[in-house]
């Protein structure tokens, strides 16, 4: 576990400042993961707290000049990965009011033929998604949400315990929101078109 500021701080980024790259490599590896703790407390996506990371980090360099006036160094990146945070949430928020607001404005003729459309195209993504989970999840997942096995037939057919497709079965199903959760318009068109429940 890190120590809560750098011992060598003031030193480090006077040599940032002036544009010493080993410094900014010694900040990053220092300070990267209290960035991406605050960006994945909220936002609850490691690919978007890896990006708020990576962005946070760019902007210290290109603003290096300045951190001379910075007399609190863990106070101004606290700052800037809040409002780096924020921005993103209204960003997300303001995206899914977007497609709800749409989405209340079809009239029932639209919505048919949305959701036949959004049903197929959803489909698709679902089968696109389950590719990228461990085979046995993926096997269990298709068995028992797709071809509609119980739980028991679904054992019997791969030749494991009950218990363990109940296992896959959960760890496919969180990994499977953990991808949506990277895309929200698309686990709303989900959930409108009945692919995924609320």
């Amino acid at each position: 576990m890190h120590k809560k500021e750098m011992s060598d701080l003031e030193q480090t980024l006077s040599a940032l400042a002036a544009g010493d790259h080993y410094a900014f490599r010694k900040l990053f590896d220092f300070y990267r993961n209290r960035v991406f703790g605050y960006a994945l407390r909220y936002l609850k996506s490691e690919m978007l707290a890896e990006e708020i990371v990576q962005e946070i980090f760019l902007k210290i360099w290109l603003n290096r000049q300045k951190l001379s006036d910075v007399s609190n160094f863990g106070g101004y990146l606290r700052r800037l990965s809040v409002n780096r945070i924020l921005d993103e949430i209204r960003s997300i928020n303001s995206k899914q009011n977007a497609v709800l607001e749409s989405i209340k404005n079809w009239d029932e003729e639209d919505i048919s033929t949305e959701k036949r459309i959004l049903h197929k195209d959803s489909q698709a993504y679902i089968e696109h998604l389950l590719l990228q989970l461990p085979k046995q999840q993926r096997l269990v997942y298709t068995l028992c949400n797709i071809d509609g096995l119980k739980q028991k037939e679904a054992a019997e057919k791969l030749d494991i315990s009950p218990f363990t497709v109940k296992v896959h079965l959960r760890e496919a199903a969180k990994n499977l929101r953990n991808l949506l959760n990277d895309n929200p318009n698309l686990m709303i068109s989900l959930i409108f078109a009945g692919i995924l429940s609320k």
